[in-house]
């Protein structure tokens, strides 16, 4: 499932291969109504089969959160983690130019209380991104 970045939203895309899932968000999260647009992947989540389900890879790459995103995404880590008790992988990127957005995925993973690894990523890709 993908939905489509916009100003306001990141991309969201995952996927269930086998015993394995995919999680990336990517961009910046200002939804109006973030209960709202985080519904279908919020409904995905609480539908994961953990019968088949063994492990999770995460990825967040985001510019900016307001702070209903971020409560939501660590909500969502927890769940996975803690509630499905899935084997997780989350990989927080941030671009090279933004050290602050590095100290909110540590800031994460301390209230997770999970081990991230962080990818830099240069800032051309921002660029890319935006040209789609």
């Amino acid at each position: 499932m993908r939905i489509e970045a916009t100003r306001h939203t990141p991309l969201l895309e995952w996927q269930t291969t086998g015993d394995h899932v995919f999680i990336r968000v990517d961009g910046v999260s200002i939804p109006e109504n973030a209960y709202l647009f985080f519904r279908p992947f919020e409904d995905f989540i609480n539908g994961i089969d953990t019968s088949v389900v063994k492990t999770a890879e995460v990825i967040l790459r985001l510019e900016y959160m307001n702070s209903l995103s971020s409560k939501a995404f660590l909500d969502y880590v927890r769940h996975l983690n803690f509630n499905k008790q899935l084997k997780m992988r989350v990989i927080w990127e941030y671009y090279a130019d933004d050290e602050e957005m590095r100290e909110y995925g540590e800031t994460f993973a301390e209230i997770v209380q999970m081990k991230f690894e962080y990818r830099e990523v240069s800032p051309d890709e921002r660029d890319r991104t935006l040209e789609g």
